[in-house]
């Protein structure tokens, strides 16, 4: 009894993240600026509210179909060999109700 209880909760959530999940895509985009955001230390006070333990390089990117600007995170040799005015293709994932870009990666 219990087993087909988890089971039957297990597949309908299931269901409801593929139907309210995000949309995977993907386009050509050009690179109009770049910003790195230094880590924070411990006992540190924050001066961008971005600021994490970690380093981060960030891409800007405007989407050549849609004019969509997306910020992705890179990692540092991805960052530095990128250049204004670049094109790069990007994945990203949208929100089917929201339009909110909530992944980014450059290929």
């Amino acid at each position: 009894m219990k087993k087909s209880i988890v089971f039957s909760n297990v597949v309908t959530l299931f269901l409801m993240m593929n139907l309210v999940g995000c949309e995977k895509r993907n386009g050509n985009a050009i690179v109009i600026g770049k910003e790195y955001v230094a880590a924070v230390k411990q006992g540190e006070e924050i001066k961008d509210e971005r600021a994490t333990n970690d380093e981060q390089w960030i891409v800007k990117v405007r989407m050549l179909d849609n004019g969509r600007r997306i910020e992705v995170r890179a990692d540092r040799a991805q960052w530095e060999k990128l250049r204004e005015n670049e094109r790069v293709k990007i994945m990203y994932r949208v929100g089917k109700y929201t339009g909110t870009v909530w992944d980014a990666e450059i290929q």
